[in-house]
């Protein structure tokens, strides 16, 4: 009854995987993903949010307007009524042009930001989706192994009644149906799980994704060969290191608006009233110049910590750099190392699956004294090898995923590139 519940069981499991619809591709998936991420639309609101500082900014040099009107009353005089209009002009303010420009810079880095926050969700998407392809694929070869299990026990049985092998060989069988039982329904409920990791990120849940394809395997081409070309790609386009040069930049602007508090200021007004009781009415216009003495100091002590955040934001741009630099190296001599595993990976499957052919063969045969068991263990051994191959397949891809996200290349384009190393 219990070998009954499980098989049954099993068919289930296995058939929730078999109705499937088709594969959602990378592309897809993409799509799905820049359409509902609330980081990337808040990154997106933000730099439209920037381009409303340039504006206040500007409207600080521009002329303002301003009107009133008056209605009193006093003992002696009467009711009193009039109005007044007055233009201000700022003729000259060099705290007003540093504030434009560090408003100026703060769109470039909301920018930025949007590409990095596009970066950060391309990498999101791709391990989502990669991890849910190796799922699958690790299905699949518990699948098979549980089959050959069966076969085996079948063969087992047959023999044991032809009276070649002992009731233990049975056992030992009959033991390995129900262990790769049990990893077939481990690695469903691990589908399961990526499955629903990647809708948390695109908003749906995929019923399948495409694969590497494992069967014809060969080095993809990178865009660059060179070490030294990698290190200037990530130089130009790096978020990272872009948004800290920004931010040096607009440091040092800060420091400009601070010491212009030294520098004196120069406004300008033109005016307008009329006093409807006794119809005067008249022009007047003013010119102010205002020359700050810092008394207390205040203007110097905003100075020297203006100064010091320069030199934090110039440390923090040195230590991206730096750690830029490093990580891109890394990245790039791993790749080549990454591929040799593989490599070598392959040549480990394609040894084992000889070796479990030639015992195969030898207990067909009833010579050597193959038993049962001896079969149990070659196969094991050839599926971890499958196993662990997918493992340096999919690593060897993130690796070089990570190296065009410090480079700043995860967009439209790369994710359409890596879909054609993808196969249902």
């Amino acid at each position: 009854m219990t070998a009954i519940w499980r098989n049954t069981l099993l068919s289930l499991s296995l058939g929730l995987v078999c109705t499937q619809s088709f594969a959602l591709t990378i592309n897809q998936a993409w799509t799905a993903a820049k359409q509902t991420s609330p980081d990337y639309r808040i990154k997106q609101l933000e730099e439209s949010k920037s381009q409303y500082g340039v504006s206040l900014s500007k409207s600080a040099l521009l002329p303002s307007l301003q009107g009133s009107a008056s209605s009193g009353w006093n003992k002696d005089r009467g009711s009193s009524n009039g109005y007044n209009i007055s233009l201000t002009q700022s003729i000259w303010n060099s705290q007003n042009w540093s504030a434009l420009d560090q408003s100026q810079v703060d769109v470039v880095i909301a920018k930025i930001a949007i590409t990095k926050a596009k970066n950060t969700l391309a990498e999101e998407l791709i391990q989502a989706y990669f991890a849910l392809a190796q799922a699958q694929r690790s299905l699949a070869i518990a699948e098979q192994q549980h089959k050959d299990s069966q076969q085996l026990l079948s063969l087992t049985e047959q023999r044991y009644k032809a009276g070649l092998i002992m009731s233990t060989g049975i056992d030992d069988a009959k033991a390995q149906v129900i262990s790769t039982e049990t990893t077939v329904l481990q690695r469903q409920s691990d589908l399961v799980e990526k499955q629903s990791a990647l809708a948390i990120v695109i908003n749906q849940t995929p019923d399948r994704v495409n694969e590497i394809d494992s069967q014809n395997l060969h080095q993809p081409a990178l865009a660059l060969n060179d070490e030294k070309a990698w290190l200037n790609k990530a130089k130009d386009n790096s978020p990272e290191l872009l948004t800290e040069i920004q931010n040096v930049k607009r440091q040092q602007l800060a420091v400009d608006q601070e010491q212009a508090g030294y520098y004196p200021t120069v406004n300008g007004s033109v005016g307008y009233s009329n006093n409807f009781d006794n119809n005067s009415e008249g022009m007047s216009a003013s010119l102010g110049v205002s020359v700050p003495i810092d008394l207390n100091g205040a203007i110097k002590t905003k100075v020297s910590q203006s100064k010091l955040e320069l030199q934090i934001a110039k440390q923090r741009l040195r230590k991206v750099e730096l750690n830029l630099e490093n990580n891109v190296k890394t990245r790039f001599n791993q790749l080549a190392l990454d591929w040799k595993r593989v490599e070598m990976g392959v040549e480990k499957v394609k040894f084992d699956e000889k070796a479990l052919k030639t015992k195969e063969i030898l207990f067909d045969s009833g010579a050597d004294g193959t038993t049962v068991l001896d079969i149990i263990n070659v196969q094991d051994k050839v599926y971890r090898s499958k196993e662990d191959l997918q493992q340096l397949l999919y690593q060897y891809w993130l690796n070089r995923i990570e190296l065009l996200k410090l480079t700043g290349q995860l967009n439209d384009q790369t994710i359409t590139q890596i879909s054609q190393a993808l196969m249902p």
